[in-house]
């Protein structure tokens, strides 16, 4: 009795936050526009201050670089095969972009520091970087060149280099490895910086849950398409999912939570982005509603796995 009091108390707010958004959408309760700033509150300000918390103070060690490499490699090769496949199964022009990255910012990091604190999102952050920085942005820019919108690479860097969840990653991975968060921590400015980005990061977990919710779509007559491309991305990042374990298992000595965070990775949805990307409405509803079918397998994974780390 005692195991599920505690996976409820970990899941029900959850839960309630997600049923919060859906009601809030149905009931007009909050306009679309004032989503969008909640949503540009916590990418912008909050979520980086989660991720800067964690390098800060992670542990960093060779099992967080070799999760990069693999995300990086894996998720390219889901991508280039998303990109022969669309132009001859699937001719939806986001179709790439629901194979280039999984959703952490919005769904994963928030449910990984619901089990394991935010000490331990870092394990998860170095996997959004990773895919972020090699695999989703230049897809975004390959897709937007075929809009009409022609980026240069210096336009592409820049992108990269001014992301707010790249920025303070760095820096507090810098901090960290070069031995200047020991001095900081020794002179009492650590403390303060990281009560700060703490206090900043608070509303992270429950306004993302919140954006799931409200955002949520689920069309009938796409229905059979929506399925059949949720099915190919669960399968293909199952696969992935095995093969990075099996690396993991052949380094040995590797942390438990590392472990949880390829799982959970590997189990999220694709990105969020991926129906802005649609050039028409069908392409915007069909990708909405492969990032809500994964969404749900998200939440029914995040469940089971509360129910064995509790």
């Amino acid at each position: 009795m005692n195991q599920w009091i505690t996976v409820l108390q970990i899941i029900a707010p959850i839960f309630v936050a997600v049923g919060l958004g859906v009601l809030a959408k149905r009931r007009n309760l909050i306009r679309a526009e004032q989503m969008q700033g909640l949503q540009q509150y916590v990418m912008k300000f909050g979520l980086p201050c989660v991720l800067f918390n964690s390098c800060y103070g992670a542990s960093i060690s060779g099992e967080s670089l070799a999760t990069m490499v693999m995300t990086a490699g894996l998720v390219f090769g889901g991508c280039a095969w998303a990109f022969s496949a669309g132009k001859k199964r699937f001719p939806y022009h986001n179709f790439p972009m629901m194979f280039s990255s999984q959703e952490t910012g919005m769904l994963g990091i928030p449910l990984y520091i619901t089990l394991f604190g935010v000490e331990h999102a870092y394990r998860i952050g170095v996997m959004d970087v990773a895919q972020s920085v090699l695999v989703a942005i230049p897809c975004i820019a390959i897709l937007a060149a075929d809009t009409g919108k022609n980026p240069s690479v210096g336009e592409i860097a820049e992108k990269v280099v001014q992301s707010p969840l790249l920025i303070m990653s760095v820096i507090g991975l810098t901090l960290n490895l070069s031995g200047a968060a020991v001095w900081l921590n020794a002179v009492g400015v650590g403390g303060i910086i990281t009560e700060v980005t703490g206090f900043i990061s608070q509303p992270v977990s429950a306004a993302m849950l919140f954006s799931v919710g409200y955002n949520f779509s689920l069309q009938k007559g796409s229905r059979s398409t929506i399925f059949r491309i949720a099915a190919i991305h669960f399968t293909l990042f199952v696969v992935f999912c095995g093969i990075m374990q099996s690396v993991l298992l052949l380094l040995g000595n590797v942390e438990a939570e590392t472990r949880w965070a390829v799982l959970l990775y590997c189990l999220l949805p694709c990105s969020y982005l991926s129906p802005s990307l649609g050039r028409n409405e069908e392409e915007y509803t069909i990708a909405s509603g492969v990032c809500s079918v994964l969404t749900v397998i998200s939440l029914a994974a995040f469940c089971a796995m509360a129910t064995v780390v509790a």
